[in-house]
């Protein structure tokens, strides 16, 4: 159904190939991964098979790209997306409409279709994805799950033969995770082919027929679903690949004690009986309380629209709190100081990235600048070669390590990270880790925001659940995660 004869493709203005001599035959109606580690060239394979190359992104090409035995280049991009469709890792990138049903409808009217047909398209699309719940709503007040399954049914309007996904795990919880799942496997029994790009795949090991393991911008394996589920630890973590049975090899993870910090660079962080409420006066976070002390790595638990990422925004002051008072270091913090005292790494690294070199990047804002530091955290966190790149240039991962190195660089006392392994394979997980662990050593209180199992079992020392079912409310959990929260 799809062939890729030899295929290579450089970006316009890059010196080296992305894509280098690529064969690769996906049959109708299979379901095939895409994984490797960060830059691998698993999203210009994308962009290859849905028409962004050549037409949005230029570049060279060598070698073809055939579907259904006619070369992909000779198609316009309406011709292909009546073809191939995509659902993209952040669903607001591919969002015209602000309410859900007008997005339902807005692929098939620029393709032309008359009112009746579109109509039917659509009932079709809510009747078999299950969307009923989520028509006539606006879409900015939908969850990060429900915008997905929005998007998927955007496309599945279309009626592509083919589906792609662009790490459509990165910004799930578990709830979530478990509906994309099965709207996957309802979309492989009508015989879509299906291409997913995920650095987490352990949600996929019974949908899964073909892993295409990918290095440097190759196909470097290709394993069936038994030898892929079957790979052993070692040959899996020398490949930087997470888990297919992340619950089997975290047995009962215990959160480890807060580092012991010298009492002189102690500092607490003390709320009392925070809340706060948008506009509609429903209170998103009503009466929390907690203390946190330097060396805590805090992790943020709770379901996508629970109020996680209200929280940061009312801890760094970018929100005003209804009521409720913050206290640092034994004195009361109004939210001017506290944005000073603070340092967020946001979800959507692309918000985050303004000059146009990944060292300036790191070093912006700072009036002396170490270069000697600057050096080692571009080589800690990969990203020595890419110095001097445009930060636009870089995969999605590659991107969310540089507003993490940023993030080092500044010296905050209270750091936030917004679900900071998105987009990150095993190997760039770890060296996160790792980078938390030493700045809470050094004396920092950091929170993280993350529905990452692997990731909050090997880094946090505290952990705190909200549940938007309780009005709003946090509770801190105890040592043990509860696995069938986050596995299948």
């Amino acid at each position: 159904m799809i062939k890729f004869l030899n295929y290579s493709f450089c970006y316009e203005g890059m010196a080296e190939d992305t894509l280098k001599n690529v064969d690769l035959e996906i049959n109708e109606g299979e379901f095939v991964l895409l994984t490797g580690r960060s830059g691998c060239g698993k999203s210009t394979l994308l962009h290859s098979l849905n028409g962004l190359i050549p037409h949005f992104y230029p570049g060279r090409i060598n070698g073809d790209l055939l579907y259904e035995d006619s070369s992909m280049f000779t198609m316009m991009p309406t011709e292909i997306a009546g073809k191939i469709g995509t659902v993209f890792q952040d669903p607001r990138s591919q969002f015209f409409m602000t309410d859900t049903t007008r997005e339902l409808a807005f692929g098939c009217i620029n393709m032309g279709y008359s009112r009746e047909e579109i109509v039917d398209r659509i009932e079709k699309s809510v009747m078999d994805l299950e969307l009923e719940e989520l028509l006539n709503r606006s879409i900015f007040s939908l969850s990060s799950g429900e915008k997905q399954q929005i998007a998927i049914g955007s496309v599945y309007a279309l009626a592509p033969k083919v589906f792609m996904f662009d790490e459509p795990s990165a910004n799930l919880d578990h709830e979530a995770i478990r509906r994309l799942t099965g709207i996957l496997k309802k979309l492989k029994d009508k015989g879509i082919t299906l291409i997913v790009a995920d650095h987490r795949f352990y949600y996929l090991r019974d949908l899964v027929d073909t892993a295409v393991y990918m290095e440097n911008g190759r196909i470097a394996e290709i394993y069936s679903r038994e030898e892929f589920c079957g790979l052993d630890k070692m040959h899996r973590l020398q490949k930087g690949l997470r888990s297919v049975y992340p619950e089997e090899e975290i047995d009962d993870v215990i959160i480890k004690p807060a580092h012991n910090i010298p009492d002189e660079k102690r500092r607490i962080l003390r709320v009392e009986d925070l809340s706060f409420g948008y506009e509609s006066k429903t209170m998103v976070l009503d009466k929390i309380s907690f203390e946190v002390a330097s060396g805590d790595i805090i992790g943020v638990l709770g379901q996508n629209g629970a109020g996680k990422t209200t929280l940061i925004s009312v801890l760094t002051g970018i929100l005003k709190e209804n009521a409720g008072k913050v206290f640092y270091d034994g004195k009361r913090v109004s939210p001017a100081k506290r944005r000073k005292l603070s340092y967020l790494v946001m979800q959507d690294a692309d918000y985050q990235l303004f000059t146009t070199s990944v060292e300036e990047e790191l070093t912006l804002g700072i009036s002396k600048v170490d270069r000697s530091l600057v050096d080692q955290t571009l080589d800690r966190l990969a990203l020595s070669e890419y110095r001097d790149k445009h930060p636009a240039s870089l995969s999605g991962g590659q991107k969310q390590r540089v507003t993490i190195g940023a993030s080092l660089l500044k010296d905050s006392k209270i750091l936030y990270f917004d679900e900071p392994t998105s987009g990150l394979d095993y190997d760039s997980m770890l060296r996160v880790r790792d980078l938390i662990k030493e700045i809470a050593c050094n004396g920092a209180i950091v929170f993280i925001v993350s529905h990452d199992f692997e990731f909050i079992a090997q880094t946090c020392t505290k952990l705190f659940r909200l549940d938007s079912n309780q009005g709003g409310q946090m509770k801190e959990m105890d040592g043990k995660l509860v696995q069938t929260e986050f596995m299948p």
